[in-house]
């Protein structure tokens, strides 16, 4: 099941998956609840959403979605902080939450993109039909229809 996260009890899930992540030396989860708990990310401006995938009660996913802020224009989104549990992963999972993604997008946004290093990810985003560019802070875009 796809919750929206928005508020802080709900925020809390997010740890569970932090030590995970660690492990695999991917420190955008922790710094995506570091910026909740500052406030320089929460989400929640127009077209913004965060998002957690929940098996039973357990979180085994997350990803969000901000306006890009490499851009001057707010009618570009960018993904932010697709994670799943490596234990989930090749079961769907990413494609579900990304899917949630895309369609909030598509009710503002013209353009989604995101940066990734990662190859893995990069085919994933791909198999979506992200195009591949490079740039500052870009790697992957998508144009959206609406």
């Amino acid at each position: 099941m796809i919750i929206q996260i928005f508020t802080d009890s709900n925020f809390r899930l997010i740890q569970s998956l932090v030590a995970e992540s660690k492990q695999e030396c991917f420190e955008f989860v922790q710094r995506t609840i570091d910026d909740w708990n500052s406030g320089a990310n929460r989400f929640s401006r127009d077209g913004e959403g965060f998002w957690g995938l929940l098996a039973g009660d357990e979180l085994i996913g997350i990803g969000g979605l901000n306006i890009d802020p490499y851009t001057n224009d707010s009618a570009i989104g960018r993904v932010r902080h697709l994670y799943i549990h490596p234990a989930w992963r090749r079961q769907g999972c990413a494609s579900l939450l990304m899917t949630t993604i895309i369609e909030q997008a598509r009710h503002h946004f013209h353009t989604l993109r995101l940066f990734t290093a990662n190859p893995a990810a990069a085919a994933f985003y791909g198999i979506l039909g992200f195009q591949h560019l490079s740039g500052h802070k870009l790697s992957h875009v998508l144009i959206l229809t609406r």
